[in-house]
């Protein structure tokens, strides 16, 4: 399927339940994510981002929280939930990351096509098995697992 049909059939689906759901595998150098498309267009609510999960997990947990988002409820920067047995936690995605780099180009396609640029974002970050969960961008022990597309924090 090409770009084209691709970024037609997400418009269709967003324009039948509100939103959909991209899931990328990576290549050798990066990680899967996965991400929602039409959140902000269909309830104004940020758009879900999660990296470093295999793309088919990485996308039933962005499909989970946004048939959330669709039924009411509001996730928020630094607010937490779970899925199945993974804790997650929301940190709002940098400005950088929402205008450069490959992390929403169909989403950018279908954005660009209402008139818009990609909208405000929240990084949903996965917990390790001992609970913790990475704080800081470039943090060593994270980078290639779970890369952090926000803001550093002081």
């Amino acid at each position: 399927m090409g770009a084209f049909q691709v970024v037609e059939t997400f418009k269709q689906d967003i324009a039948e339940t509100g939103y959909t759901v991209a899931a990328i595998t990576g290549d050798v150098t990066g990680c899967d994510w996965a991400y929602s498309v039409g959140l902000h267009h269909t309830f104004d609510r940020p758009e879900l981002i999660i990296v470093g999960v295999e793309a088919p997990l990485a996308g039933a947990i962005i499909q989970a929280l946004a048939d959330k988002v669709a039924s009411g409820a509001e996730l928020a920067d630094g607010g937490d939930a779970r899925i199945g047995p993974m804790h997650l936690r929301f940190r709002r995605v940098d400005d950088l990351f929402l205008s450069q780099g490959d992390w929403f180009n169909l989403g950018r396609e279908i954005a660009t096509e209402w008139g818009g640029r990609w909208p405000d974002t929240l990084q949903v970050v996965w917990a390790d098995d001992e609970g913790r969960f990475p704080e800081r961008p470039d943090d060593p022990a994270w980078f290639l697992r779970q890369p952090l597309l926000v803001r550093p924090t002081a």
